[in-house]
This record gives C-alpha cells, sequence and structure tokens, in this order.
C-alpha cells in the first residue's frame, strides 16, 4: 500500500522559506516553528500572566524542580545562565521567586517559587493548556506521538554534536556552540 503525501497548508508569510531546500532544510524549519512558539507564548504571557518568556521558563523549572540554582535552570532550558540571572533577579523583586543559600555551594543560590509565585503559575496554567491544545488541535493521537518521538531524536542528535564539539576543543567550537554546550554541563 502507497502512502500518500499530505496537502501542505498555506504558511502564509513563511511560505516561502518553509519551502526553501526541501527536507534538507528540517532545522530551518525547527527554527521556524520556535520562533512562531516564542512569539505565541510571549503574546500569551503578556496578556495573562505580565512576565516574560524568559521569566516563564524560570517559573515553570520551578513550579516542576521546586528549587533550582541559576546554572541548572540555564542548564534544563538549554539557554544562557546570565539570561535565567537576570529573570530570577526580576521575578525575586516582584515576590514571585525565594533565594537561599545553598550550603553545599555558597556561590550558588538556590531558588524557589513563593505562594505569591505559585498562585501566579495556577492562575497560568488553563491559558496555558489552552494554548497547547489549540496548538496540536489538528494533529491526530499518531501524529502527536510521531512528533513527540522525532523531536526527542532530533534534540538527542543535537545533545550528541554539542558533546562532540565539546570534546573537539575550544579552538574548534562556534562562539553560540560554544555557550550551550557550556550551559549543558
Amino acid at each position: 500500500m502507497r502512502s500518500r503525501a499530505r496537502a501542505q497548508p498555506n504558511l502564509g508569510p513563511i511560505d516561502t522559506v518553509w519551502r526553501l531546500g526541501g527536507e534538507e532544510y528540517l532545522p530551518l524549519r525547527l527554527i521556524l516553528v520556535a520562533k512562531l512558539l516564542d512569539l505565541n507564548v510571549a503574546r500569551l504571557l503578556a496578556s495573562s500572566a505580565k512576565i516574560t518568556v524568559a521569566e516563564w521558563r524560570v517559573v515553570a523549572q520551578l513550579g516542576v524542580l521546586h528549587h533550582a540554582s541559576v546554572r541548572e535552570m540555564a542548564r534544563q532550558a538549554c539557554i544562557d545562565p546570565a539570561e535565567v540571572s537576570r529573570s530570577v533577579a526580576s521575578l525575586e523583586r516582584r515576590g514571585y521567586v525565594d533565594r537561599r543559600a545553598n550550603p553545599r555551594d555558597r556561590r550558588s543560590p538556590r531558588f524557589s517559587l513563593t505562594a505569591s509565585g505559585a498562585r501566579h503559575l495556577a492562575q497560568f496554567r488553563p491559558h496555558w493548556k489552552a494554548f497547547q491544545k489549540l496548538l496540536v488541535a489538528k494533529l491526530s493521537h499518531r501524529d502527536r506521538s510521531a512528533t513527540e518521538h522525532a523531536l526527542a531524536l532530533i534534540a538527542r542528535a543535537s545533545l550528541d554534536l554539542l558533546e562532540t564539539e565539546h570534546a573537539a576543543g575550544p579552538r574548534r567550537r562556534l562562539k553560540t556552540t560554544r555557550l550551550l554546550s557550556e550551559s549543558l554541563r
């Protein structure tokens, strides 16, 4: 039985770039989707949570981890520790995050959500769930599972590449790759 190719939806302003290079440009497509998600999440957060995407990463992680250092959160989200540090400082000033000394490493305090931060997260959760539901509304369960599996494989391949480049030494790494690689340590 031959499988039929499905018709691609019209992607409006990104349609031309999306079709650029065919299947060989999957990383570009993933970057485009990530940017679109960032834009949508930023809009959702601005309207219903009054926090930035970077701050949301901290709140969401602390909602799951309960407490973490800047370095741990940066590593988990594959972002620059300075971005996490700025977000934590902003959230701390607004009373959403609490700082505690780390008995194992005084240079690396531990952070957790305050009662106010936990309430804020709980109030935002229904908006987040509705957003997620809209994103996958046209996907079958099988499509969602296949997408989840494919994204995990691509993430693993990307991590493997970063680890390989890290092992190759600093002269062979690009600045952005070095930044991400160092945040993953």
